[in-house]
Protein backbone atom coordinates (compact mmCIF):
# COMPACT_ATOMS: atom_id res chain seq x y z
CA UNK A 1 0.00 0.00 0.00
CA UNK A 2 1.39 3.18 -1.05
CA UNK A 3 2.01 6.01 2.09
CA UNK A 4 3.87 8.31 0.30
CA UNK A 5 3.13 9.74 -3.27
CA UNK A 6 5.38 12.46 -4.93
CA UNK A 7 3.77 13.46 -8.25
CA UNK A 8 5.14 15.68 -10.93
CA UNK A 9 7.53 17.96 -8.62
CA UNK A 10 8.82 21.07 -9.85
CA UNK A 11 10.74 23.32 -6.80
CA UNK A 12 12.54 26.57 -7.91
CA UNK A 13 14.80 28.90 -5.92
CA UNK A 14 14.00 32.07 -7.73
CA UNK A 15 15.18 31.88 -11.27
CA UNK A 16 16.72 28.12 -10.68
CA UNK A 17 14.82 25.14 -11.01
CA UNK A 18 15.99 22.78 -8.05
CA UNK A 19 13.34 20.08 -9.03
CA UNK A 20 11.66 19.18 -12.63
CA UNK A 21 8.82 17.23 -12.35
CA UNK A 22 10.08 14.23 -9.98
CA UNK A 23 7.72 11.65 -9.18
CA UNK A 24 8.17 9.13 -6.45
CA UNK A 25 6.52 6.42 -4.27
CA UNK A 26 6.96 4.72 -1.01
CA UNK A 27 4.96 1.88 -0.08
CA UNK A 28 4.21 1.13 3.66
CA UNK A 29 7.34 -0.93 5.52
CA UNK A 30 9.59 -0.04 2.68
CA UNK A 31 12.84 1.53 2.72
CA UNK A 32 13.32 4.13 -0.45
CA UNK A 33 16.31 5.34 -0.81
CA UNK A 34 17.15 8.64 -3.21
CA UNK A 35 21.02 8.67 -4.38
CA UNK A 36 22.39 11.30 -6.53
CA UNK A 37 25.71 13.59 -6.16
CA UNK A 38 25.59 17.52 -4.55
CA UNK A 39 22.94 19.31 -6.11
CA UNK A 40 20.92 16.79 -7.57
CA UNK A 41 17.91 17.77 -5.50
CA UNK A 42 17.66 15.41 -2.54
CA UNK A 43 17.35 18.07 -0.03
CA UNK A 44 15.13 20.06 -1.96
CA UNK A 45 12.34 17.15 -1.95
CA UNK A 46 12.89 16.01 1.41
CA UNK A 47 12.22 20.05 2.63
CA UNK A 48 9.45 20.24 0.21
CA UNK A 49 7.51 17.04 1.41
CA UNK A 50 7.71 18.11 5.03
CA UNK A 51 6.55 21.47 4.67
CA UNK A 52 9.60 23.73 4.97
CA UNK A 53 10.03 25.20 1.16
CA UNK A 54 7.23 25.40 -1.17
CA UNK A 55 6.57 23.99 -4.36
CA UNK A 56 6.12 25.46 -7.55
CA UNK A 57 3.78 22.83 -9.47
CA UNK A 58 2.78 18.88 -8.65
CA UNK A 59 1.47 17.12 -5.42
CA UNK A 60 2.24 15.23 -2.75
CA UNK A 61 -0.46 12.79 -0.48
CA UNK A 62 0.67 11.12 2.12
CA UNK A 63 -1.83 8.11 3.80
CA UNK A 64 -4.52 10.40 1.22
CA UNK A 65 -3.82 13.58 2.49
CA UNK A 66 -2.50 16.42 0.17
CA UNK A 67 0.63 17.89 1.67
CA UNK A 68 1.69 20.82 0.26
CA UNK A 69 -1.51 23.11 1.75
CA UNK A 70 0.10 22.13 4.95
CA UNK A 71 2.76 24.27 7.23
CA UNK A 72 5.66 22.46 8.37
CA UNK A 73 4.14 22.06 12.00
CA UNK A 74 1.05 20.31 10.45
CA UNK A 75 3.09 17.97 8.44
CA UNK A 76 4.76 16.55 11.12
CA UNK A 77 1.31 15.96 13.00
CA UNK A 78 0.24 13.38 10.17
CA UNK A 79 3.45 11.07 11.31
CA UNK A 80 5.88 12.47 8.66
CA UNK A 81 8.84 12.97 10.78
CA UNK A 82 11.58 14.72 8.79
CA UNK A 83 15.28 14.40 10.50
CA UNK A 84 17.77 17.09 8.50
CA UNK A 85 21.34 17.03 7.25
CA UNK A 86 22.77 18.33 10.35
CA UNK A 87 21.05 16.86 13.00
CA UNK A 88 19.38 20.11 14.74
CA UNK A 89 19.83 18.93 17.59
CA UNK A 90 19.21 21.39 20.91
CA UNK A 91 22.61 21.85 21.46
CA UNK A 92 22.13 22.96 25.82
CA UNK A 93 19.50 20.84 26.32
CA UNK A 94 20.76 17.00 27.74
CA UNK A 95 20.33 13.93 25.79
CA UNK A 96 17.27 12.76 27.66
CA UNK A 97 15.72 16.18 27.40
CA UNK A 98 16.16 15.91 23.57
CA UNK A 99 14.55 12.48 23.83
CA UNK A 100 11.67 14.26 25.27
CA UNK A 101 11.60 17.18 22.91
CA UNK A 102 10.77 14.44 20.06
CA UNK A 103 7.39 13.43 22.04
CA UNK A 104 6.19 17.11 22.13
CA UNK A 105 3.05 16.18 20.12
CA UNK A 106 2.49 13.17 22.11
CA UNK A 107 0.35 13.33 25.78
CA UNK A 108 0.97 9.85 26.57
CA UNK A 109 3.22 10.06 29.09
CA UNK A 110 3.84 6.00 30.71
CA UNK A 111 4.15 5.08 26.82
CA UNK A 112 6.97 8.02 26.35
CA UNK A 113 8.83 6.47 29.04
CA UNK A 114 8.56 2.86 27.78
CA UNK A 115 9.72 4.38 24.13
CA UNK A 116 12.41 6.07 26.23
CA UNK A 117 13.23 2.73 27.44
CA UNK A 118 13.22 1.50 24.35
CA UNK A 119 15.68 3.54 22.25
CA UNK A 120 17.91 3.56 24.98
CA UNK A 121 17.88 -0.32 24.31
CA UNK A 122 18.43 -0.07 20.83
CA UNK A 123 21.03 2.87 21.28
CA UNK A 124 23.00 2.28 24.95
CA UNK A 125 25.44 4.79 24.69
CA UNK A 126 22.36 7.19 25.27
CA UNK A 127 21.12 6.10 28.58
CA UNK A 128 25.38 6.61 29.32
CA UNK A 129 24.96 9.98 28.03
CA UNK A 130 21.55 10.99 29.15
CA UNK A 131 22.78 13.74 31.65
CA UNK A 132 25.27 15.48 29.26
CA UNK A 133 24.61 18.30 26.64
CA UNK A 134 23.64 17.27 23.17
CA UNK A 135 26.85 19.47 22.13
CA UNK A 136 29.32 17.49 24.06
CA UNK A 137 28.39 14.03 21.63
CA UNK A 138 30.62 12.87 19.62
CA UNK A 139 29.19 12.94 15.30
CA UNK A 140 27.70 9.05 15.66
CA UNK A 141 26.45 9.72 19.10
CA UNK A 142 25.02 13.05 17.55
CA UNK A 143 23.27 10.69 14.99
CA UNK A 144 22.63 8.08 17.54
CA UNK A 145 20.54 10.86 18.77
CA UNK A 146 18.87 12.33 16.36
CA UNK A 147 17.57 8.97 15.06
CA UNK A 148 15.88 8.20 18.63
CA UNK A 149 14.72 11.37 18.81
CA UNK A 150 12.55 11.03 15.97
CA UNK A 151 11.32 7.67 16.70
CA UNK A 152 9.52 9.18 19.58
CA UNK A 153 7.51 10.97 17.53
CA UNK A 154 6.10 7.59 16.76
CA UNK A 155 6.97 8.07 12.80
CA UNK A 156 4.28 6.74 10.57
CA UNK A 157 7.16 7.54 8.35
CA UNK A 158 10.69 8.75 8.67
CA UNK A 159 12.76 10.83 6.25
CA UNK A 160 16.54 11.40 6.88
CA UNK A 161 18.88 13.38 5.04
CA UNK A 162 22.06 12.80 4.40
CA UNK A 163 22.45 10.38 8.04
CA UNK A 164 25.98 9.13 7.08
CA UNK A 165 27.63 12.57 6.60
CA UNK A 166 30.61 13.82 8.44
CA UNK A 167 30.81 9.90 10.34
CA UNK A 168 34.07 8.03 10.49
CA UNK A 169 33.41 4.81 8.10
CA UNK A 170 33.01 2.12 11.28
CA UNK A 171 30.34 4.49 12.23
CA UNK A 172 28.72 4.85 9.02
CA UNK A 173 28.54 0.67 8.67
CA UNK A 174 26.86 0.81 12.22
CA UNK A 175 24.37 3.66 11.25
CA UNK A 176 23.47 1.44 7.99
CA UNK A 177 22.87 -1.40 10.41
CA UNK A 178 20.63 0.74 12.93
CA UNK A 179 18.58 1.90 9.90
CA UNK A 180 18.32 -1.38 8.69
CA UNK A 181 16.77 -2.77 11.89
CA UNK A 182 14.43 0.46 11.86
CA UNK A 183 12.92 -1.21 8.61
CA UNK A 184 12.82 -4.76 9.71
CA UNK A 185 11.06 -3.17 13.01
CA UNK A 186 8.11 -2.01 10.96
CA UNK A 187 9.39 2.02 9.96
CA UNK A 188 8.79 3.07 6.83
CA UNK A 189 12.00 5.13 5.45
CA UNK A 190 12.53 7.84 3.54
CA UNK A 191 16.18 8.23 2.97
CA UNK A 192 18.57 10.89 1.27
CA UNK A 193 22.04 9.46 0.55
CA UNK A 194 25.25 10.85 -1.26
CA UNK A 195 26.81 7.50 0.45
CA UNK A 196 24.97 5.35 -3.07
CA UNK A 197 26.42 2.04 -2.59
CA UNK A 198 25.88 2.07 1.14
CA UNK A 199 22.63 3.41 0.75
CA UNK A 200 21.13 0.89 -1.96
CA UNK A 201 22.39 -2.47 -0.12
CA UNK A 202 19.87 -1.76 2.85
CA UNK A 203 17.14 0.01 0.33
CA UNK A 204 14.22 -2.01 -1.17
CA UNK A 205 13.77 0.52 -3.95
CA UNK A 206 15.40 3.56 -5.14
CA UNK A 207 15.65 6.59 -7.48
CA UNK A 208 18.51 7.83 -8.46
CA UNK A 209 18.54 11.96 -9.50
CA UNK A 210 20.74 14.04 -11.43
CA UNK A 211 20.50 18.08 -11.60
CA UNK A 212 16.83 17.84 -10.10
CA UNK A 213 15.91 14.94 -12.41
CA UNK A 214 14.92 11.51 -12.19
CA UNK A 215 17.48 9.80 -14.71
CA UNK A 216 16.61 5.93 -12.90
CA UNK A 217 14.00 3.69 -10.50
CA UNK A 218 14.42 0.16 -9.79
CA UNK A 219 14.49 -2.16 -6.97
CA UNK A 220 18.05 -1.73 -5.30
CA UNK A 221 19.26 -4.82 -6.12
CA UNK A 222 18.80 -4.60 -9.46
CA UNK A 223 20.80 -1.34 -9.25
CA UNK A 224 23.24 -2.45 -7.21
CA UNK A 225 24.13 -4.90 -10.15
CA UNK A 226 24.78 -2.29 -12.63
CA UNK A 227 27.68 -0.69 -11.43
CA UNK A 228 28.47 0.62 -14.59
CA UNK A 229 25.45 2.88 -14.93
CA UNK A 230 26.12 4.11 -11.35
CA UNK A 231 29.65 5.17 -11.75
CA UNK A 232 28.55 7.09 -14.48
CA UNK A 233 25.87 9.12 -13.09
CA UNK A 234 27.24 9.10 -9.43
CA UNK A 235 31.27 8.36 -9.42
CA UNK A 236 33.36 5.83 -7.99
CA UNK A 237 32.29 6.12 -3.94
Amino acid sequence: MSMLEVKNLHVSYGEVKAVKGISLNVKQGQLVSLVGSNGAGKTTILRTISGLIGATQGSITFGGKELLKLGAHQVTRTGLIHVPEGRMLIEDMTVNENLRAGAFCRNDKSAIEEDILEVEERFPILRQRAKQKARTLSGGERQMLAIARAQLARPRLLMLDEPSLGLAPLIVQEMFRTLSELKKSGTTILLVEQNAYGALAIADYAYVLRVGEVVAEDTAKNLLENRDFLDAYLGEQ
